[in-house]
């Protein structure tokens, strides 16, 4: 039985509110992105931390079903865990797709505009209740594609497909050498940096099918980090505190920054740091950082981080139509930096509070009765 590492569940909620933040300043109300980047460019550059998700996501994987995977992948194994994945990431989001499809029919009685057109149109509804939003294969050069209803839902299609290979990854690469690790790190640093160089030159519009290559590659990276983690070798030699402290500096840097030459490698850059503050913060003592991360509001807000990365885009959408329908205007668009700071406020409390809701009535229920189903069959 593996132990859970509450550090990093809280990890996930700032790196959740961290996305939260940058939408909705430069999609939903750009006037508070232009606001923030005065001071700094931390938010802007928010989408990295879809990238933390990933390689955070191969560590906490590999904690967790390391011990399942690592002599042979058996199909028993495989299809509880391709399931127990599938009741994890599925529920919340079909459902959030449902709400989509409420505000389509909104347009059409309240609004007497065209709905189930553009990117909400019925071929990409087809892609996102099946989870293929990535595969959009008629988006020349397979880098951009109008699939995305919930736009921030784009990141479980790929992990999806990644989730489907995992145990194969694991199988490989733990029976590797250590003495390899660090070869394979590189190698895979290395070949996100191609990547980046050669698709979109940054890795905020890496989607549709090179996506797929960057939450696997990343995903390697958080691999390869618990292998690390799991040996310890490092504690005798490394002062946790200290690391969690270049980890968290390293960061602040090149998101305070945002490099319009050179994006590839200011976006590239961020990711040993991200993988140096996973291994440093997951052994508990008694710094600041860590009693910060293990506080009761913290590891909460980590709890119903799906729910708020996945419930957030949707309230954007609804409060742009809300707005256009009582005060036919662009939402913000006559608002002072003040009112634009206090929307962004007012707009993280609504989603907090909406995500409480969904986790509790939505994602938990909607988990445990499909786990419960599958069970039961089994049993029969």
């Amino acid at each position: 039985m593996y132990k859970h590492i509450k550090s990093l569940t809280s990890l996930r909620g700032i790196a959740a509110l961290v996305v939260v933040v940058h939408h909705f300043s430069y999609y939903g109300l750009p006037k508070t992105g232009s606001t923030l980047s005065a001071y700094s460019n931390f938010f802007k550059n928010g989408y990295l931390w879809v990238d933390f998700f990933f390689i955070l996501s191969g560590f906490i994987m590999t904690h967790v079903y390391a011990d399942a995977f690592y002599l042979k992948v058996r199909l028993n194994n495989y299809k509880s865990y391709l399931f127990s994945r599938f009741s994890r990431i599925y529920p919340l989001h079909i459902f959030i797709i449902s709400l989509f499809i409420g505000l389509e029919i909104i347009k059409i009685l309240f609004l007497n505009t065209s709905a189930f057109t553009g990117k909400f149109n019925l071929t990409a509804l087809f892609a996102n209740i099946f989870l293929l939003q990535a595969f959009d294969l008629k988006c020349p050069p397979l880098l951009w594609c109008s699939t995305y209803w919930n736009e921030p839902a784009w990141s479980i299609s790929v992990e999806f497909f990644i989730y489907c290979i995992f145990p194969f990854l694991l199988l490989f690469l733990l029976k590797n050498d250590s003495k390899d690790d660090l070869i394979i790190y590189s190698f895979t640093l290395f070949s996100i940096l191609l990547l980046i160089t050669f698709t979109r030159g940054n890795l905020d519009t890496i989607i549709g099918i090179p996506s797929i290559a960057r939450c696997g590659l990343e995903c390697i990276l958080g691999i390869i980090t618990y292998k690390i983690y799991r040996r310890g070798n490092y504690k005798k030699y490394l002062n946790l505190n200290l690391l969690a402290m270049i980890a968290i500096t390293w960061i602040i840097m090149i998101m305070h920054y945002y490099w319009d030459h050179f994006r590839n490698l200011h976006d590239w850059l961020i990711l040993p740091a991200f993988s140096l503050l996973i291994l440093a913060v997951s052994i508990k003592n008694n710094s600041v950082i860590s009693k910060f991360l293990n506080s009761g509001l913290m590891l909460y807000i980590g709890t119903i981080s799906y729910s708020i990365y996945m419930v957030h885009w949707f309230f954007q959408e609804l409060l742009k139509i809300f707005w256009l329908y009582k005060f036919h205007d662009v939402f913000g668009k006559e608002f002072t930096e003040y009112q634009s700071l206090t929307s962004l406020g007012v707009f993280l409390m609504i989603v907090l509070l909406a995500a409480s809701l969904t986790y509790r009535f939505v994602e938990v229920p909607a988990r445990n009765y499909l786990k419960s189903t599958i069970l039961a069959k089994q049993c029969i």
